[in-house]
């Protein structure tokens, strides 16, 4: 287990070095954290927009797209990402929760997505999330979220594939909220994102939300 994690993180560092050189992502990276406080106030006027378009991630590739460390927030989520076509379930995981410095206050957990089956094309879905998603699982407080590659093949984005996270509301500083409760991203490995969709017959996978 100590190699698996060891070799994500090596690979999460391996990857976020190569998307460093591409000139539409923010380069300014502040790693330390643990000093800061929480913003005062409630609000955070906040839009992340990351194109997806051509990057490749190896297994266990990861492409970190928000951080609001130490301030745990609420907002939606977005995604355009490859997918199966038949089963809807995306080919690139959505994690999120806080990574800190430490092992021991990080948590981190799928998030559970809704698929936008009209909006979706062949090996192409569209996912939207509450962040967090108090109904349906996932981290209750969100600092960060990541996109890994937990499968065995590299996996390419096709062109259109992006992330959109609304950040509406920040909800207070982090702090050590997860001591004790430690979930790192190796252990997430072999699981899936849960995906729910209200455009089959089958309600049963509409999610706790849609629940008469």
């Amino acid at each position: 287990m100590f190699i698996q994690k060891s070799k994500i993180f090596v690979v999460m560092m391996a990857t976020f070095l190569g998307l460093t050189s591409l000139s539409s992502m923010p380069l300014d990276i502040f790693a330390g954290h643990s000093f800061e406080a929480g913003v005062q106030g409630d609000s955070i006027p906040d839009n992340t927009h990351v194109n997806l378009n051509g990057i490749t991630l190896p297994p266990l590739g990861v492409v970190p797209v928000y951080d609001a460390s130490p301030n745990f927030i609420s907002g939606h989520f977005l995604f355009r990402g490859p997918c199966d076509s038949d089963t809807r379930e995306p080919l690139i995981s959505v994690i999120a929760g806080h990574i800190d410095e430490s092992a021991e206050f990080t948590h981190v957990d799928f998030v559970p997505l809704y698929v936008i089956d009209f909006a979706s094309t062949v090996g192409s879905c569209v996912y939207h999330s509450h962040l967090p998603d108090p109904l349906n699982g996932g981290s209750p407080r969100i600092t960060d979220v990541d996109l890994i590659n937990f499968g065995d093949e590299p996996v390419t984005f096709n062109a259109g594939d992006v992330v959109d996270i609304n950040v509406q509301r920040s909800l207070g500083s982090i702090e050590q909220f997860y001591e004790g409760n430690q979930k790192l991203p190796a252990d997430l490995a072999g699981g899936k994102n849960p995906v729910f969709n209200l455009n089959d017959a089958d309600h049963n996978n509409d999610g706790l939300g849609h629940i008469e």
